[in-house]
């Protein structure tokens, strides 16, 4: 169990770190959400296939990465014209949704329902991030290796670096969208009034 509050507390502090990063660099550069969105995605998906077999694994994370970029496109453009306080609330909703949705889809494709009871799914990404969730319904002989270690051998570096980089992408978009509304409402008040 320790081990598990060890990891949870790594995943954490890198999470917190990128969603720092991701503020900090919305104040310094402009980038475009497209491109920035398809750099994310192409690091998602190099990253995990060259870390892991090729083959059929590698065609599921890039079906897992192509959904999270999808999600958390949408969730980006839904809330970088919005409100922070909003923003910030959609943000969290829309990126956990991202991150679940691409990791059930990559676990759908590895695994037969039978090895992985697609009951259990809401439990897989804490399984396989953090060791967290170990009852996943699969019955196995007590000398099979466990589901989630399985699980997270064959994910590789995909949940971490979802988790990371959908931190990282909202925390732009969210700050870029509040300091694009600043400067708006700055200009307009400086703007000089005319008369009709």
């Amino acid at each position: 169990m320790s081990d598990d509050l060890l990891y949870t507390g790594v995943v954490v502090a890198l999470l917190a770190a990128a969603v720092v990063l991701g503020g900090k660099l919305a104040k310094r550069r402009h980038w475009r959400l497209l491109p920035m969105m398809a750099a994310l995605t192409a690091s998602v998906t190099a990253l995990t296939v060259i870390t892991g077999p090729l083959g059929t694994r590698s065609l599921a994370v890039m079906l897992a990465a192509a959904l999270w970029a999808a999600v958390l496109f949408s969730t980006a453009s839904l809330v970088r014209h919005r409100h922070s306080l909003h923003a910030t609330l959609v943000s969290v909703v829309g990126g956990a949704i991202a991150i679940n949705a691409a990791l059930v889809a990559f676990v759908m494709m590895r695994f037969s329902s039978t090895e992985a009871p697609r009951e259990y799914a809401l439990h897989w990404l804490p399984a396989m991030l953090t060791g967290g969730a170990t009852d996943l319904g699969a019955v196995r002989s007590e000398t099979e290796t466990p589901l989630f270690v399985n699980m997270s051998e064959d994910a590789s570096l995909l949940p971490l670096l979802m988790v990371l980089l959908t931190g990282f992408a909202l925390s732009y978009v969210v700050r870029r969208g509040a300091l694009t509304r600043t400067a708006g409402v700055t200009s307009s008040s400086w703007a000089p009034a005319t008369s009709g």
